[in-house]
């Protein structure tokens, strides 16, 4: 099986974009596909490393690089949602694409899960 994951929401936002990472893990420990995550609208801010607003937000950016690079699989940033959001380029392991990259990679996936 491959899925493909969206993740929407800023880290400090909200606890979903931690299930997010947590979920991609059980699936690559499950022995399944990973296809991509895609961050999206606040989810952009994933992709920055270190930019936790307190003490108690993890930098998520480093886990899903390490995951990624793990499971093989991309992190994509949207690019218009960067374009809009991001002062930088997003960190190591991510890059920009387009919605059309990520309807083409949803053709092949089994699952879609959005966070």
């Amino acid at each position: 099986m491959k899925i493909l994951v969206i993740v929407n929401d800023s880290p400090w936002g909200s606890a979903l974009p931690a299930t997010a990472l947590r979920l991609t893990r059980t699936v690559l420990a499950a022995g399944k596909t990973v296809e991509a995550v895609f961050f999206r609208g606040d989810g952009v801010y994933n992709a920055i490393p270190g930019r936790g607003r307190d003490a108690g937000t993890p930098d998520l950016a480093r886990e899903w690089a390490v995951l990624s690079a793990s499971g093989d699989f991309p992190l994509l940033v949207c690019s218009a949602a960067a374009s809009r959001r991001l002062d930088s380029e997003p960190g190591h392991g991510f890059r920009e694409a387009g919605l059309a990259e990520v309807f083409e990679r949803l053709t092949v996936c089994d699952r879609l899960v959005a966070f």
